[in-house]
């Protein structure tokens, strides 16, 4: 899944800024929405957005991705600036374009060793995170072990401000409501395409 942060400079402005579920948002809802059915155990979720750091890793694991993709932050560390002109073939660092003159720009040597270095010290910070949660194995990682600065002074954890789903509390009609109706909305209209 992605969040609705995700996208490039080819997007449509309306698309990147009002179309989509954050991608918080979206993961929680897709993995209590598995969890709920009974099916977390059985489907992978990859999810990516606006994942530029270790710790946007760890957080998305937490919240239930079994994967992160962090596009973004790989077009930094290649030399991307955002000048949203994917599009349009006149990416004026040679990243997104075809132009012979502009990709010219482009120093693959020099680009590969930043990329790869990202990628190092992305995963070397996220697993020192995961460390300092006290455990040994991302899997085991919670909403409740990680916090979200909510202002100068408060904080909460993901688990506190989303509590998680139990495993086949929907089938049983026994989740929280707002997510009990999304699951009853979503029945009525399977039912009503099967007519």
């Amino acid at each position: 899944m992605q969040g609705s942060e995700g996208g490039t400079g080819a997007a449509p402005p309306e698309f990147s800024n009002s179309v989509g579920t954050p991608l918080v948002e979206g993961l929680v809802l897709v993995d209590d929405l598995l969890r709920g059915a009974g099916l977390r155990d059985d489907v992978k979720v990859i999810c990516s957005g606006k994942v530029t750091s270790g710790f946007g890793v760890v957080r998305n694991l937490s919240l239930g991705a079994d994967l992160c993709n962090s596009a973004r932050g790989m077009m930094f560390a290649l030399g991307c600036i955002q000048a949203l002109k994917c599009g349009t073939n006149h990416c004026p660092t040679g990243i997104a374009t075809q132009d012979p003159k502009l990709m010219s720009g482009l120093h693959v040597p020099s680009k590969t060793e930043r990329v790869r270095r990202f990628q190092q010290k992305t995963v070397h910070t996220a697993t020192e995170i995961i460390s300092a949660a006290g455990v040994s194995n991302p899997a085991e990682l919670s909403r409740s072990m990680i916090k979200l600065r909510r202002d100068g002074v408060n904080s909460a954890s993901y688990g506190e401000l989303f509590p998680p789903c139990q495993p086949g509390s929907l089938l049983e009609g026994a989740a929280a409501e707002p997510l009990q109706e999304i699951w009853r909305q979503g029945q009525a209209k399977l039912a009503s395409t099967k007519k």
